[in-house]
């Protein structure tokens, strides 16, 4: 979800506080833009990763810093991650979730493939990919992620089922996709069904409930940490002070 004006005005104060526990400070201008590139990300993630910035690294914080500890910055899979996915999507019974950027790719390499050379395909792979993620990142996307269907019904289910458990796809879309079952014909495959849907019904209100759980417990920590970096600055500048006095 987009920064609103408060959440900005929120991070802004703990960009500067931040900056302050890693011992520099950050000019109001620098802070600005560094908030307006962090605009499109959610604010509790954002939070999460200036608390990373405060107990990982020392010296001037970056954005960079920032956005290396941001799981949503960096949700493009890796290139041989994408490489390895892109080869089971050839098996045509395979059900595969992946983003446009690997199609993309995998369009360059399958000529190259086809004729038997599967390294000069990685290559020609791994470099059309780099740059469809580049270019998707310039433009601020993340990826979007949906199915390419196998006709193998077991493991379509098993693909699409891991795919909502990670956020990939919302789970009525997936319900959705999965193939209508044959109709049991004995008590024990009628239950097998009821315990499929009722499975993929868990999954969708699980995943609100738990969202909602982590949620609380995020803003929870969040408020902590802050209490504690407030007192942080505040000893420190009583320290200063105590400093600046001494020599006086």
């Amino acid at each position: 979800m987009p920064l609103t004006k408060q959440d900005a005005e929120a991070l802004l104060e703990q960009l500067y506080a931040t900056a302050e526990v890693l011992g520099n400070e950050i000019k109001p201008a620098a802070a600005s833009l560094m908030i307006r590139d962090l605009r499109d990300y959610d604010r509790s993630e954002v939070e999460q990763a200036l608390a990373r910035c405060r107990s990982e690294i020392s010296g001037r914080l970056t954005l960079a810093a920032i956005l290396e500890r941001m799981p949503s910055a960096n949700a493009f899979l890796s290139p041989n991650e994408a490489w390895a996915l892109a080869l089971a999507s050839m098996d045509e019974a395979e059900t595969v979730v992946w983003t446009e950027e690997i199609a993309q790719a995998l369009g360059v390499a399958s000529p190259i493939l086809v004729e038997g050379d599967k390294v000069g395909a990685r290559m020609a792979f791994l470099s059309a990919y780099e740059r469809a993620v580049d270019q998707a990142k310039a433009a601020g996307r993340r990826p979007e992620w949906k199915p390419s269907l196998g006709h193998d019904p077991q493991r379509r289910e098993m693909v699409l089922q891991e795919a909502v458990e990670d956020g990939k796809l919302p789970a009525p879309r997936a319900e959705a996709l999965l193939p209508p079952p044959d109709k049991p014909t004995t008590e024990a495959g009628r239950a097998q069904v009821r315990q499929i849907t009722d499975h993929l019904r868990d999954i969708i209100a699980g995943r609100d409930q738990a969202a909602a759980h982590r949620r609380e417990e995020r803003r929870q920590q969040q408020e902590e940490r802050r209490q504690e970096l407030i007192a942080q600055a505040e000893q420190r500048m009583a320290e200063r002070d105590n400093a600046i006095q001494g020599r006086a």
